[in-house]
């Protein structure tokens, strides 16, 4: 997910003045389920899915090993909203794609200009985190899972860094409450093709199995949030809010005329006061999917 959706995300909510109960009807009716609250699209989805039968084995891809090397990165670590660079930022990089403190593979910090060099495997699933120093207060931990760089001599990308600014007002401009010690999870929802995939709906689920009271989940279109946009629309863009630390899965959902499948999942953990991106691809579970660099014997 792009820095653009984050920033006008905010942009929208600061233009309306309505109060999200977390009900896409506006009513409260405590006896609707969780689930049955936030999913329940009755839109057939549209994109490209014949690479996957709902109900059937979930795909799955093997990347050949000669296509997994180190090679050297350089990127820069940015502002998710204004797209300043970000001085001094640490990059940890997780090359088993599970967050350690304390226990990253590589760790390196951004110059003023917010530049960043050092070493990264390809087609390997990483996850990364990008922090400043807590005492300054300029940014919230910002995590991205599941990152998987194609095939090549070098890596050049850039990492996100959402500062302290963005996240404490998100609540005002949205209209949402957002819990101290709660995350954010924003992403993409894909079809076969990699193209963003409509009509679809997520929802999180955390470790015990329960899909948490608190999260409101929000989508966009024409790559801008609206409140009354129910499901994913030709963006495929999603956010998650007010989703409590821990394992979490966010499922992906779809209406078939009869009922609601699940076409995917993306698994993560949340960390508290911080904002996570994960993606989520039709036919796939867990959220790791290869670039086509990766399939083939590399040189």
């Amino acid at each position: 997910m792009s820095r653009a959706p984050m920033f006008m995300l905010l942009l929208a909510a600061a233009c309306t003045g309505k109060t999200d109960d977390g009900n896409t009807d506006d009513s409260n009716t405590a006896e609707v389920s969780v689930f049955d609250e936030i999913i329940n699209v009755d839109q057939t989805a549209v994109g490209e899915m014949t690479c996957w039968t709902p109900g059937s084995d979930a795909l799955s891809q093997t990347p050949d090993p000669s296509c997994q090397v180190k090679v050297d990165f350089v990127g820069e670590i940015e502002d998710f909203e204004s797209g300043d660079e970000v001085g001094d930022a640490t990059l940890e990089l997780f090359f088993s794609d599970a967050y350690s403190e304390g226990g990253a593979d590589y760790t390196t910090v951004s110059d003023t200009s917010g530049a960043v060099t050092g070493q990264a495997f390809t087609c390997t699933p990483t996850t990364y985190k990008t922090s400043t120093d807590p005492d300054l207060d300029l940014t919230r931990d910002t995590f991205e899972a599941h990152q998987v760089w194609g095939y090549g001599a070098s890596i050049d990308d850039t990492f996100n860094s959402v500062s302290s600014t963005t996240y404490q007002v998100i609540p005002s401009l949205l209209g949402v409450s957002i819990k101290d010690g709660m995350g954010i999870v924003a992403g993409t929802a894909y079809d076969c093709n990699g193209d963003p995939l409509q009509n679809v709906q997520v929802i999180a689920r955390d470790a015990s199995g329960a899909y948490p009271e608190d999260q409101r989940i929000h989508y966009f279109r024409d790559e801008f949030p609206n409140r009354e946009q129910p499901y994913t629309s030709e963006d495929g863009l999603w956010v998650a809010i007010n989703l409590p630390p821990g394992e979490v899965t966010i499922e992906m959902y779809a209406w078939n005329g009869t009922t609601h499948e699940l076409i995917g999942t993306t698994d993560l953990t949340i960390f508290g006061d911080s904002i996570n991106i994960a993606n989520i691809a039709y036919g796939y579970w867990g959220g790791v999917f290869y670039p086509d660099s990766c399939l083939s014997p590399c040189e």
